[in-house]
């Protein structure tokens, strides 16, 4: 059995889509395959305490457990330009920034918050040491609590996924400003940046190659087959009122314009330099190797 997380964002839906239909479809093939679905970090933990056997889980998670973890080849969840769903939202403009900020969090991030750290210390010359980070409340799925998700207009908050999207509307005539994070990495970096990983327990992986090596074959097939048919899965998470806060052709945008769901030599380049400036920010103490899975 391979347990799989699945982020329950807008981000990773389309690859997902095709996994499952297969999974439905071919199920005496695939019937070793069980799905679990959270935030980015629950699925991080869930990862790390082996409750699950692969995620596309937290670049910055992967960069702190590289040693004990695989990944799988040509697929990621990476920004092009920008990402529509990673948004500082603040009363003042980043560079009236003071060293002795204090920025808001959400509970459910690992990569962006540390993206948002190397951004500061990189870019506008903030000492993130004495900055102030304060996680916001979760529960027990490492969620954002309904009250934590009430923001105020004189703060400064972090915020990642459907939530973002959301709040960047409800919010677009409260906070002055709204930040993309990708949008500034891309701004000075002219490269992508790389979100999620898809992350294999190595332990998991030496107990089942086979099993995980058909896994992959079909998870390339999805990726592919979803970017192809992007029409048919928004028309049909659509469907679900839970995603009333974005248009058709605002998730189309979004899936074409801001994502992608590979990890090419660009997206890789983007991923490595996110590890060189968080070592030289002492943020990590080493700089990961990535560990494909031939």
């Amino acid at each position: 059995m391979i347990r799989i997380g699945e982020i329950n964002y807008l981000n990773v839906y389309p690859i997902f889509y095709f996994l499952k239909k297969e999974a439905e479809e071919k199920e005496s093939e695939l019937n070793f395959l069980s799905f679990k679905s959270g935030t980015p970090a629950f699925l991080n933990n869930s990862l790390k305490n082996g409750f699950i056997d692969l995620s596309p889980s937290s670049s910055f998670y992967y960069i702190e457990n590289y040693r004990n973890s695989l990944l799988f080849k040509n697929i990621s969840i990476s920004s092009k330009k920008k990402v529509n769903s990673i948004f500082l939202f603040s009363p003042k403009k980043i560079e009236d920034f003071s060293d002795t900020e204090t920025i808001y969090i959400t509970p459910e991030t690992l990569t962006s918050v540390n993206l948002l750290k190397v951004l500061f210390a990189e870019f506008y010359k903030l000492n993130i040491n004495k900055m102030n980070f304060v996680i916001m409340s979760s529960n027990e799925n490492i969620e954002l609590t309904k009250n934590a998700g009430l923001l105020d207009e004189c703060k400064i908050y972090l915020h990642i996924g459907d939530k973002a999207i959301e709040y960047k509307k409800i919010y677009e005539n409260i906070f002055k400003y709204s930040y993309d994070l990708a949008a500034i990495w891309y701004s000075f970096t002219g490269l992508p940046f790389v979100f999620a990983l898809f992350i294999i327990r190595k332990d998991s992986y030496e107990n089942n190659k086979n099993e995980f090596n058909m896994l992959y074959k079909y998870l390339i097939k999805s990726k592919d087959k979803a970017v192809a048919n992007l029409d048919e899965i928004a028309q049909e998470i659509l469907k679900n009122p839970s995603y009333k806060f974005i248009a058709y052709n605002e998730l189309i945008n979004y899936w074409t314009d801001c994502l992608s769901f590979d990890l090419s030599e660009k997206e890789i380049e983007g991923f490595m330099l996110y590890c060189d400036l968080l070592y030289k920010y002492k943020i990590i103490k080493d700089i990961p190797e990535l560990n494909f899975i031939e």
